[in-house]
């Protein structure tokens, strides 16, 4: 072994000192093989090495859940017929973490935190990774389940008071460490922020997104009031609307009736007129064929006449 030599000011000079030796020949360590290296962010399912940064995760959770003041935390502890990956307990909330590095699926993972629940679980956490499936669970998305120095980080799942007062995604990520110090301090819940979506926010973000809609929920229905006000009116001019158009349409009947009674009457009219015409003209026919036999008559007994008067005069 060689021994270090130091010089070590002492104002008015320089003194030398010896340090221990340093050792030598002792064998390298290797870091451990075991785990992912910080940025792969695998997400294959039934990968090795993802189970053992998972469960590296876990005990790292047990750890921050006690330094936070947590007054029990169990890595796979059954509870009931069912064993989470993590239960943590402070004074009546029991609550449990399910770590999963791969792809949840959504119905699995609903079926799963109901069980929980039903054997007593007040509370569920899902850590997974980004996906659409955060949203649909009471989840939030760790981004790197290797992360360096175990500086793990929230990038999805989390909620914040938007402009209008609504709870909206949060653009801005969390770390793990500071959500579980919210969550232990029952500062953040689980909540839905429309019919499907949901994630985590802090009490008084949902106090906000609450009264916000509230307020909406009091806006929409004096509008349904004075839409159903409008109903109602419009359903009444409607019926005086529907008894004036009953009431032309009768009359409309009527005049149609009476339209065709006068048809009726004028082709009756027209008919006797033909008929009168054609009696008119028999008449004055029969006038002329009188006045002609009338001449004829004349002219014959003129013609007579004028025999007699020619047979007297001869004799």
């Amino acid at each position: 072994m060689a021994e270090r030599e130091k010089r070590v000011d002492s104002g008015t000079g320089q003194a030398l000192l010896l340090s221990a030796p340093e050792p030598s020949g002792l064998p390298v360590v290797e870091p451990n093989p075991r785990g992912h290296q910080p940025g792969e962010r695998c997400r294959e399912p039934g990968c090795g090495d993802c189970h053992w940064d998972v469960q590296r995760f876990k005990y790292w959770l047990r750890g921050r859940l006690l330094a936070e003041g947590a007054h029990d935390a169990e890595v796979d502890k059954p509870v009931g017929a069912q064993t989470p990956g993590l239960l943590w307990r402070t004074g009546s909330r029991l609550c449990a973490i399910e770590v999963c590095s791969a792809p949840v699926h959504v119905g699995f993972a609903l079926e799963r935190t109901a069980r929980l629940r039903a054997v007593g679980v007040d509370e569920v956490l899902w850590l997974c990774p980004p996906g659409f499936w955060v949203a649909q669970v009471p989840g939030v998305a760790v981004d790197d389940f290797a992360a360096d120095g175990c500086d793990y980080r929230v990038v999805s799942g989390l909620l914040e008071a938007g402009p209008n007062g609504l709870a909206r995604p949060r653009e801005q990520a969390w770390t793990v460490r500071e959500f579980m110090q919210e969550w232990v301090a029952a500062q953040v819940a689980f909540g839905y922020r429309d019919e499907t979506a949901g994630g985590w926010a802090t009490v008084s973000t949902w106090e906000q997104h609450t009264r916000t809609q509230a307020a909406v929920i009091a806006q929409q229905r004096q509008e349904l009031v004075n839409q159903r006000t409008a109903l109602a009116l419009a359903r009444k001019a409607t019926r005086d609307k529907a008894k004036q158009v009953h009431k032309l349409m009768h009359r409309l009947e009527r005049a149609e009736q009476v339209a065709e009674e006068l048809d009726t009457a004028r082709r009756r009219l027209a008919d006797h007129s033909r008929v009168d015409a054609t009696l008119r003209l028999t008449v004055e026919r029969q006038r002329t064929a009188v006045t002609h036999w009338q001449l004829i008559t004349c002219f014959a007994m003129l013609v007579i006449v004028a025999f007699v008067a020619s047979a007297m005069i001869l004799r």
